[in-house]
């Protein structure tokens, strides 16, 4: 039996074969990236208030996180899901988040973090006094990660030096309002330099009948001088939610250099016929290897704080020991 025929006719499918999976597999790895990857954060904290005898305790997560992008010519999607496997046995989600569009513009939506207009540098612990009375405001209203509703955000590339970001929240509060916040930013950068300045507005109805009306404005420049990264940060506050109006003035400033960094924090809310209370904050984190292995490390922080015109919680001292291990 002349068997060659045969021999030649499956050699031929074969190659037919290689030369598809190459064709189809070709656009997969020039246009398209998918990656998993996780990390955990383990805290064992102590804290003591000029009100409670020193609390401890112990928290902490796993951080799954999926992301892919696609794309073709100038234009792209990507996506991202994180998931969160808290140690007290709860699970949550952090980012969940598709963008499209090209390298001069995209648009996005879902759950995400705008821009920073407020950077706290390496803020591992930072525990304000005050009890929530002495706030500070972090030009964050609008930013994102909202529990209740949604978010879009269009971002615009003018040059290399230049863009905006324009974004809001959707559906806050008893839904009655599509878009319940806007927030414009700018951001200019240099080679060891850059600015940016924004504005945010929220407003909605909450579902027992009060009504949220809050406006804000942030500005940080960030600075880096040598290996160290420099932030300075100015926010204003002003809510008109209830009938006697609330400002509160934040100002921030902090250092990282290499495994170290510092901050300092202080906040002044303005009351209508009552005494302002006020709040300061300094922070400080150094990051050392765990035994030279490759993405596990030890922190140790701790945060000190002292507030005036408060009915609780006049002083507030912190300290935290953080485990992270990025698998």
């Amino acid at each position: 039996m002349n068997r060659k025929p045969f021999a030649k006719h499956r050699l031929s499918g074969q190659i037919g074969l290689v030369v598809l999976s190459a064709v189809l597999a070709a656009p997969v790895l020039a246009d398209s990236s998918f990656g998993i990857d996780a990390n955990i954060e383990l805290d064992t904290d102590a804290v003591k208030t000029s009100s409670s005898s020193t609390q401890y305790n112990q928290g902490g997560r796993v951080e799954v996180n999926v992301h892919g992008e696609h794309r073709m010519g100038d234009h792209f999607v990507k996506a991202k899901g994180t998931g969160l496997l808290k140690k007290g046995g709860d699970t949550g989600t952090d980012d969940m988040w598709i963008m499209f569009g090209s390298n001069a513009w995209d648009l996005q939506a879902g759950r995400f973090e705008a821009l920073n207009l407020f950077p706290l540098g390496k803020d591992t612990l930072i525990a304000h006094a005050g009890g929530g009375q002495a706030s500070v405001y972090e030009a964050n209203l609008v930013r994102g990660r909202v529990s209740d509703g949604g978010q879009f955000a269009f971002h615009l590339n003018a040059s290399d030096n230049l863009s905006f970001e324009l974004a809001s929240a959707y559906g806050q509060g008893d839904k009655t309002r599509a878009f319940s916040g806007i927030r414009p930013s700018v951001t200019f950068r240099a080679d060891a330099f850059s600015l940016s300045a924004g504005y945010e507005h929220q407003r909605f109805d909450e579902s027992g009948g009060a009504t949220v009306d809050k406006d804000g404005v942030g500005v940080t420049a960030g600075f880096n001088a040598g290996d160290a990264v420099i932030n300075l940060s100015v926010s204003h506050l002003r809510d008109s939610s209830a009938s006697d109006e609330v400002k509160v003035n934040s100002y921030g400033a902090n250092v990282t250099y290499g495994p170290f960094g510092a901050g300092l924090i202080h906040s002044k809310t303005s009351l209508s016929g009552a005494s302002d209370p006020d709040v300061t904050t300094a922070y400080a984190a150094y990051t050392v290897p765990l035994f030279d292995i490759d993405r596990a490390s030890v922190t140790f922080a701790g945060s000190t704080s002292r507030a005036s015109n408060v009915a609780t919680d006049k002083t507030v001292n912190a300290l935290r020991m953080r485990f992270n291990y990025a698998f």
